[in-house]
């Protein structure tokens, strides 16, 4: 029988002789089955120039997969999807990637850092390595992509330095891993995420908030007046924006500079990181859009979970006039929720959301597609606690990760 048989690494020619290819050398060792002594001859790469061998070898494949990412500084899941060949070989090169933990840690971090392209990249990933590889079925506990991403979100939360960091990569994770990972960083247990905005200097933030403890109200609001309050010569005012029922309390805050903010509080005893309607679970999906410079989200600022209290940036809006419940309707209008993986799922009142306007503060205008946003009337949202988390390339690991409460989804 005459013919060519490849097998990556090495190919062999039946036709009294057995040819083995060496990825190291360019020349070739033929061993002539019917000689005893086994002697062996070189034969050189332009002898056998004819023959055409089908496909790249391992070696072939990672010399290019690093030139793209080391001198033409590609993501390494882009310098994957550049490189031809066909799709045995390209997804017998991604296993052998997410086997080794190092490139497969390289991998994944590059998918993970472009949320909004997880859903083109995977597609090109399905088109270069075949629909039926399990690569590309990352909810399979045998996959090669769910093994690897184990250890990816493993060493993601040993080596993270922050609570920001692991709420950038998703805002799923169970509060207790989030607690646990904060007191091996800070050695105690007074949970915070982010930053205080520096308008507020010394311990005027948490003076505010004693301030307005008082003022907050459970069950049905009302609309008040606040007395301004004046710390170390500043100034600051206050407006209550909170109507109808609910468990948080919701405060305009101005600072001297004339700085708008909105300050969340609830009474200590619902603190959570887990429950619906929770300040925490809120700040943890508010982290994950922040972080990532989500345009239909106002930006967190700090959030403090002893005090049961948050602090956003106050962003200009124009108000929607109609009432409208549907989900449809509302998801269309936030589509930078959708392509961070997230589902909107709160239809309940109108006052969750309103229209973007061009003259928002600094912070909105540099977020992703802001100026287009604009231009297609998008909405922004004020109150995220009822979204879904969905990501096809991020599987939820049972050690880190618990789906999000969803409280409210009523379909009027």
């Amino acid at each position: 029988m005459n013919g060519i048989l490849l097998n990556h690494n090495k190919f062999s020619i039946y036709n009294n002789y057995k040819t083995t290819y060496s990825d190291k050398k360019t020349k070739y060792n033929i061993n002539n089955i019917n000689n005893s002594k086994n002697q062996t001859k070189p034969v050189y790469a332009y002898q056998i120039s004819n023959i055409h061998f089908g496909s790249r070898n391992i070696n072939e494949l990672y010399e290019e997969y690093n030139w793209y990412i080391n001198k033409d500084h590609t993501p390494a899941i882009h310098a994957f999807l550049k490189i031809k060949a066909d799709k045995q070989d390209m997804d017998n090169f991604l296993t052998a990637i997410l086997n080794t933990d190092d490139r497969s840690y390289q991998l994944i971090d590059s998918l993970v850092k472009q949320p909004r392209k997880i859903s083109e990249l995977t597609d090109s990933l399905a088109d270069k390595v075949g629909t039926q590889s399990k690569n590309v079925m990352p909810f399979f506990i045998d996959s090669p992509y769910n093994k690897a991403y184990n250890k990816f979100i493993n060493k993601k939360y040993q080596e993270a330095h922050t609570i920001s960091e692991l709420l950038k990569v998703r805002p799923d994770w169970k509060g207790s891993v989030l607690l646990e990972k904060y007191h091996k960083l800070k050695g105690n247990d007074a949970f915070e995420i982010g930053n205080i905005p520096r308008e507020f200097p010394n311990n005027h933030l948490f003076l505010i908030a004693n301030y307005l403890k008082d003022k907050m109200e459970i069950g049905i609001k009302q609309k008040k007046d606040i007395p301004n309050l004046k710390l170390d010569n500043r100034e600051y005012e206050f407006k209550f924006f909170t109507e109808g029922k609910s468990d948080k309390n919701v405060f305009g805050v101005f600072t001297p500079e004339r700085k708008k903010y909105v300050l969340k509080m609830s009474d200590e005893k619902y603190k959570s990181l887990d429950k619906p309607f929770a300040l925490g679970t809120l700040a943890k999906i508010d982290t994950y859009l922040t972080t990532n410079r989500s345009r239909n989200s106002a930006p967190l600022c700090y959030y403090n979970h002893d005090k049961n209290m948050s602090i956003y940036k106050y962003i200009e809006h124009y108000s929607i006039n109609n009432n409208n419940n549907s989900l449809e309707e509302i998801s269309k209008h936030l589509p930078d929720f959708k392509s961070l993986g997230l589902s909107y799922n709160d239809n309940v009142g109108n006052k969750n959301y309103f229209i973007l306007k061009n003259d928002s503060n600094e912070d909105l205008k540099n977020t992703e597609g802001f100026e287009e946003a604009i231009m297609r009337n998008e909405w922004i949202s004020v109150d995220n606690d009822h979204v879904t988390y969905n990501n096809k390339f991020q599987p939820s690991i049972s050690k880190y990760h618990a789906p999000l409460p969803n409280a409210m989804q009523i379909c009027l």
